[in-house]
């Protein structure tokens, strides 16, 4: 299809649209029947419940009048309209092709069939109609809706902009017009934009249902989880039975730790939409959380069409199989998305293991390699590669990485993806300077080689256009702290945490205002996020180590509980804290068993060793144990200041 056939409607339409409507105010939609009585008193009660969007009974009357008056057009097209509503395609264009065959002008229906074709998977179809058929004027703004969703569904974003101008010069208080614009919006990170787009499409219509689904989903990225669940109940009060708002509603309660209630809300789904993927998926999730990965993998079975090949499905499948001990089901399921999403660390993790635990050292060294040697891995990654390199008989850089994993400082991955298809990034930057989707991935190219001076004054052009996108923001942040200046890093953090709250933005924010020696204005930041997302792990980690730094031990003590509770109770660093805290507060007993936890996951790990070292100390049992620990912990970090201290204290206080 050329250029000129991709614009909204082409000269000709425009002129035959123009034409007819100078001829007659108004087209007539059928031949001039108005239905039998118990058709028509259907029909009136359905207009009743669309009036309150109910939908689903809605459907129920117009069936009830079509049954009544099969020859009545206005029926089945009001049927169609309804089923575009529950997102039912299938039986709208069967309605639709009743009604033209009783003589329905096309022009009335057109933008009804092309909503048809695109929900039933024609989109060429529905984009060729829209293009190139006569629709009435009235018609117009609903035809531009559809026509920029179907140009979103294929990437064009530029025309979808185009067609939704169109839809507004027409219709400027057209409410779902500004909701598409919202969607839009989001598609393109423009999360301040689609903010203010959405915000006036609630305040246009605040009943419209799609609108307050994506404001949640807005909120739940600004704010957190729990900021986002009243915009959820805000539109199931108006219609309790929509389906892909439930879904929403129930994930976002399962990711704010309230599994029982996201549980109830797969149920209700599941009554209204039997085959629902998501339903299933979230049933699944909650048996894996409570260990059952066979019941997991049994309901993840059950996941069927594009959902159950989306990154979170086949991720939650691939960690059933692994700890059903299905190793290569789990890597065949991982390569993949690893290759789609080579940046994702959690999925390159995952893989490491799953190859490492079938056997595969090699493969799995290849996969944790570019993640274990970048200068900010996470203790885990390089734990992991360590036991990887051990497997290889590669021991020697295997001790190294393990004396590196001994420092339980918690290290947040930077944000400096790995440069793939090099070229492309260069050239879509050199086409598109203002599209942000397309220059940020350059400047983090830039940045990667160590043009920083380069990135910091293309990162500023940016900006320029783009104020209302978090990735933006984030990206003059990172350029700022690779620069060195921690304050304006913190204040471009600020922004982006202004539409866009997320966990990714977390760390960054909080080290960024460390690092400027605002203390307070981390704290800050963290005590905002933790307060709408209680059951973030990054987050909860955060909060608690933030209190034990300020030595509030009882404050600290709840947090690190819930997080062992949340991520098992092998984590060395979590458990020696936790031995700290205890300590502190002179609950000795427990304390010494916090340590040991830590100590014998790892013997080797230098600072299990001085922390179990140290709580014997402080418990006043056991002088010899807590003595050799300390001169074991010493050995092992001959150049740690404190330890050394520790050690040479508890020697001369054995006499």
């Amino acid at each position: 299809m050329t250029r000129k056939q991709h614009q909204p409607f082409s000269a000709i339409v425009r002129t035959v649209l123009v034409l007819a409507l100078l001829s007659t105010a108004s087209v007539a939609v059928t031949a001039e029947r108005n239905g039998n009585d118990k058709a028509r008193a259907a029909l009136e009660s359905a207009e009743a419940y669309i009036a309150q969007k109910n939908w689903r009974s809605a459907r129920v009357e117009l069936l009830n009048a079509t049954a009544a008056d099969p020859r009545w057009a206005d029926a089945h097209i009001r049927l169609a309209e309804v089923a575009l509503q529950l997102f039912d395609g299938v039986t709208a264009k069967a309605e639709l092709q009743r009604a033209e065959a009783l003589g329905v002008d096309s022009e009335q229906i057109t933008h009804l069939k092309a909503h048809a074709l695109w929900l039933t998977g024609d989109p060429e179809q529905a984009e060729e109609m829209l293009t190139r058929s006569p629709i009435a004027r009235e018609h117009l703004p609903y035809a531009y809706r559809i026509l920029g969703r179907v140009q979103i569904a294929r990437g064009d974003t530029d025309a979808a902009s185009t067609s939704f101008d169109e839809g507004l010069a027409l219709a400027p208080n057209d409410s779902q017009l500004w909701t598409e614009i919202g969607r839009l919006r989001i598609v393109i990170s423009n999360q301040g934009g689609a903010i203010q787009a959405l915000d006036r499409a609630v305040e246009l219509d605040p009943a419209n249902i799609r609108a307050l689904e994506l404001r949640g989903r807005m909120m739940r990225s600004q704010f957190g989880m729990l900021a986002a669940l009243p915009w959820f109940e805000r539109g199931l009060q108006i219609d309790p039975n929509d389906v892909p708002l439930l879904e929403e509603y129930g994930v976002t309660l399962g990711e704010a730790g309230r599994y029982q209630d996201m549980l109830a809300q797969a149920r209700k789904i599941l009554t209204l939409d039997t085959k629902n993927a998501r339903a299933f998926y979230m049933q699944s999730v909650i048996a894996a959380r409570a260990g059952n990965y066979a019941l997991a993998r049994n309901l993840a079975d059950k996941m069927g069409g594009p959902f159950a090949v989306l990154p979170a499905p086949q991720l939650l499948m691939a960690v059933c199989d692994y700890e059903l001990g299905n190793f290569n089901k789990a890597v065949d399921r991982l390569g993949p998305l690893l290759e789609a999403q080579p940046d994702n660390a959690t999925v390159r993790l995952a893989l490491a293991r799953a190859l490492h635990r079938s056997g595969d050292h090699l493969a799995a060294w290849s996969v944790i390699s570019p993640l274990a040697n970048r200068p900010d891995a996470d203790n885990y990654s390089v734990r992991l590669a360590a036991r990887i390199q051990e497997a290889l008989g590669e021991r020697g850089p295997a001790a190294a990485k393990l004396d590196y994993g001994m420092f339980l400082n918690l290290r947040v991955n930077g944000p400096l993806p790995s440069a793939s298809q090099t070229a492309a990034i260069v050239d879509d930057a050199a086409r598109n300077p203002g599209a942000a989707a397309k220059v940020i991935p350059y400047i983090r190219l830039l940045l990667q080689e160590g043009r920083v001076a380069e990135a910091r004054q293309r990162a500023g052009q940016l900006l320029a256009g783009n104020e209302g996108v978090a990735e933006a923001q984030l990206l003059v942040g990172d350029v700022e702290t690779l620069a060195g200046n921690h304050a304006a890093a913190a204040m471009a953090y600020e922004k982006a945490r202004s539409v866009k709250f997320t966990a990714d933005v977390l760390p960054r924010i909080v080290a960024a205002h460390r690092r400027a020696g605002n203390t307070e204005a981390a704290t800050a930041a963290l005590q905002a996020y933790i307060g709408y997302n209680p059951n973030d792990p990054v987050a909860m980690r955060l909060w608690a180590y933030d209190l034990l730094d300020r030595r509030e031990w009882n404050e600290a003590l709840p947090w690190l509980y819930r997080l062992r509770q949340a991520t098992g109770p092998n984590d060395i660093a979590l458990n020696a804290n936790i031995a700290r805290a205890l300590s502190a507060v002179g609950r000795h007993k427990e304390a010494i068993y916090a340590a040991q936890l830590a100590y014998y996951a790892d013997p080797a790990n230098f600072m299990a060793t001085h922390i179990y070292g140290q709580t014997l100390v402080a418990a006043k049992v056991r002088p010899k144990d807590a003595r050799d620990l300390l001169r074991k912990a010493n050995k092992l970090a001959p150049a740690d200041k404190a330890v050394r201290r520790d050690y040479l204290q508890a020697f001369a206080a054995s006499g």
